[in-house]
């Protein structure tokens, strides 16, 4: 690496400062904000350049901090033009991740905490944004506060192109994740760049509309009289504070939450509601990530109450009107550890080589009823969540695991949709029926494998009709826009005490494919139903809940094709849209994952693709799903996890009900409905990002946990990514990803090659560019911050 240059060394800006008071030498003061210094600094000295400095300085005194000032005096900036450039830089530094600020204002080098490299490629986006807004000095505008862990913010509002930037000394009341009121006091005269010091907009905070934390999940730690929480969000900046009477019992290094949250000048104050246990330990740790999130194990008294009175044995009156076809051979085909079972299968040779297909799915809707206590307490979750080393369902257990699970060898309720057929796999009459059901035999996804490989076992011709239709399923689906991406996945084998004792990578089986075909082809055909079927006098369609997913963002698209570029593979664009972006479409998509399968980078364009694609999310809109390339789709099939699923059930009930009887909704009704799904839609938007949120989060937990135990253990890796503060390397045989920093490449002074994403050795001239395999050594890990340091091993 570059050696730092000495403090005495000579430096062309220098001069003798004027005599002040006392004979103590004195310079005018000048503004950290000094743009003609900054820009003069940065043209004399060289950004990069006072970057390697600052780098290398710290990394020599790893483990200790300096002030700004501190620290630009042992580098030789003691001129005070100087320091409004060196500040810039070290502020940069600091915004990237790359350095932290503690309280006492001083800087070192950060714990790694840095972004992963999709984050890094897929979030640049176009700056500035023609079609969105510029902001006004002096004007007020409403958006959500996020806050730094080195204590300043960005305020995003929406339709503008640009976050509004607060310093630490403009937060004011403001808390991370607060919605705000912010005056805009600096607007750059041209928009170009986000990165230099002047293009950037700022602003005050001056009033807080609304808190959205009430919840706080961190560490207590006793100081005098009283307790502080040290959370375990990083983001959350004032000090929290406990009474020892409101510490329900808890002590030092206990993992607690606390709520009835109190937001004062001095900072936040709250009571112990929950004692986690012992910080530190795996279970605890993963209760403290769903915490964080919302997430509650627990179900109120009443409502189990509630649950408690319903009997699992079928009466007459729950089987009257519905299809019997306890007789037929029903399965079902699930992972290994599943408790709940939301679907199963059958199939009837019908003549001319057509099949009857049973898509059969738990019909919640008959024990969770509309406007009960079970019922809105499932509207709030939405989802079941699936942690690392546990479950935390939707619905109570004696439902979501006995009485709606369609258990083998019992009786159970459900709604199915049957398909005739062809031979083709061409559908050509679908009808959908309650039914009463019996699970013949629970499958484990390996074992239908292994019977359709050896060709014979049990049901095996069931499930070679079944694997056969699939097949001519997803082709045709395929064929007609749909994508498919191989990422790869990791599960953990766990402990007594749920510590990670192996990892083990997910593997994709033929199984697995059978039915997600079958199951999308059901949430297919229903929301097309509804929506082709069911309509008012003056032709308005009837209210649903669709699963909606937008062609790609055109701004993401644009970079990530300029990325496989670099990397040798090409993304056709073909045309551009109205406001000049490029255009994408699902068969050029499909031919770039075509054209990296089997390579080093595979994982990394597919994770790549999949992350500048729209977010699918649950809406009233019927406006087709492009990442399947269906034009109507919804969800239909996981009622026991998913509340959306639930209502569906129900307004297709509703719905084929007036039908049969040759009625049509009211207008009123028809409002009512839009009102729930509007509703519905949001609440489960936001709760399927925090079940997706908590779950990475308690994987990359366990993943730092395992790896811990490896520290000094060399393994093969790929390189997944480059930047400026150094190599991502995916450690193959943990699908593990981890980071060998700039400082850590100490065989030569590497520099970031933007042309090829590489780091390229200024001497040597060794290249570390994506897709490249080598040897890594796990140096460090940090459990607090949750990342893995490598070094080239």
């Amino acid at each position: 690496m570059q050696e730092s240059k000495s403090p005495q060394s000579s430096r062309g800006s220098r001069k003798k400062p004027r005599n002040g008071r006392g004979g103590v030498p004195r310079e005018k003061r000048v503004k950290p904000n000094d743009h003609i210094l900054i820009n003069e600094f940065l043209f004399l000295q060289g950004e990069r350049s006072i970057t390697s400095e600052i780098m290398t300085y710290l990394s020599d005194n790893e483990g200790k901090r300096f002030r700004s000032v501190e620290l630009a005096k042992n580098l030789g900036y003691t001129e005070s033009r100087n320091l409004p450039g060196f500040w810039y830089v070290l502020h940069k530094l600091q915004e990237e991740g790359v350095l932290d600020k503690d309280s006492k204002r001083c800087y070192g080098l950060a714990g790694q905490e840095l972004p992963t490299y999709e984050d890094v490629i897929v979030q640049t986006k176009q700056f500035p944004c023609p079609d969105k807004e510029h902001y006004q000095v002096d004007k007020s505008y409403t958006g959500r506060i996020t806050t730094h862990p080195n204590g300043y913010g960005f305020v995003c509002v929406e339709g503008f192109d640009d976050d509004i930037f607060i310093n630490a000394e403009s937060l004011g009341p403001a808390i991370h994740g607060d919605e705000v009121e912010v005056l805009v006091t600096k607007v750059p005269q041209t928009y170009k760049t986000q990165q230099s010091p002047h293009q950037r907009c700022e602003g005050l905070v001056t009033n807080v509309l609304s808190r959205s934390l009430e919840v706080l999940v961190g560490t207590l730690q006793r100081k005098n009289r009283k307790y502080v929480l040290l959370p375990d969000s990083r983001n959350i900046l004032p000090e929290v504070s406990v009474r020892i009477k409101d510490a329900a019992g808890a002590s030092d290094g206990h993992k607690v939450t606390l709520s009835d949250l109190e937001f004062t000048k001095s900072g936040i104050r709250g009571v112990v509601r929950e004692v986690l246990g012992e910080a530190g330990s795996s279970e605890v740790e993963v209760s403290a990530i769903a915490r964080g999130y919302g997430i509650d194990e627990t179900f109120d008294e009443k409502l189990l109450e509630e649950v408690t009175s319903i009997g699992d044995a079928l009466t007459e009156e729950d089987m009257e009107g519905r299809l019997d076809i306890r007789d037929k051979a029903v399965f079902t085909i699930d992972p290994v550890d599943a408790k709940d079972f939301d679907d199963a299968l059958s199939v009837e040779v019908l003549p001319k080589k057509c099949y009857r297909i049973g898509v059969h799915i738990a019909d919640v809707s008959h024990y969770v009823r509309e406007g009960t206590l079970l019922d809105k307490e499932a509207r709030k979750r939405a989802t079941s969540v699936y942690l690392v080393d546990r479950v935390i369902p939707m619905l109570p257990s004696k439902l979501s695991e006995q009485i709606c699970s369609l258990n083998p060898k019992v009786d159970r309720l459900a709604f199915s949709v049957f398909f005739k057929v062809g031979p083709e796999g061409e559908v050509m009459q679908h009808e959908f029926r309650k039914t009463v059901i019996h699970s013949k035999r629970r499958f484990v996804y390996e074992d239908v494998d292994k019977i359709l490989e050896k060709g014979k076992g049990s049901f095996y011709k069931e499930l070679s009709v079944l694997d056969t239709i699939s097949r001519k399923l997803r082709d045709k689906r395929l064929s007609e826009g749909g994508l498919e991406f191989e990422t790869e996945e990791v599960r953990f084998k766990l402990g007594s005490k749920g510590e990670p004792v192996e990892v083990v990578k997910k593997e994709r089986l033929g199984s697995h494919r059978l039915i997600e075909e079958f199951m999308l082809l059901a949430n297919r055909k229903v929301a097309e139903y509804i929506t082709t079927k069911f309509a008012l006098k003056d032709g308005t369609q009837y209210p649903s809940i669709y699963r909606e997913h937008g062609s790609p963002k055109e701004e993401k698209i644009g970079i990530l094709s300029n990325f496989v570029r670099k990397i040798g593979y090409n993304l056709e664009l073909n045309g551009t849209s109205k406001d000049g972006t490029p255009k994408v479409t699902s068969a050029a998509l499909r031919k770039l994952l075509k054209d990296v399968h089997g390579s080093n980078v595979e994982f990394l364009v597919n994770e790549l693709v999949l992350r500048s694609m729209a977010k699918a999310l649950y809406t009233g809109n019927s406006d087709g799903h492009f990442g399947l390339g269906f034009e109507f789709y919804t969800h239909f099939t996981s009622p026991i996890r998913r509340y959306p699923d639930l209502v569906v059930h129900r307004l297709l009930f509703e719905y084929e009900a007036l039908r049969k009887r040759r009625k049509k909704l009211t207008a009123s009704r028809r409002q009512e409905i839009g009102m729930v799904i509007d509703e519905v839609c949001r609440i489960s938007n936001e709760r399927e990002k925090s079940a997706v949120d908590a779950e990475r989060d308690s994987i990359k937990l366990k993943q730092v946990e395992y790896m811990s135990a490896h520290v000094g253990k060399t393994y093969s890796g790929v390189i997944s990514g480059a930047t400026e503060y150094g190599i991502y390397v995916r450690v193959e045989e943990f699908a593990i990803e981890g980071l060998v920093h700039m400082r850590n490449l100490t065989d030569d002074y590497y520099e970031f090659d933007p042309n090829s994403y590489s780091l390229v050795g200024k001497r040597r001239k060794r290249k570390l560019q994506i897709g490249q395999r080598l040897k890594i050594k796990i140096h460090k890990v940090d459990m607090q911050r949750r990342t893995i340091d490598l070094v080239l091993g």
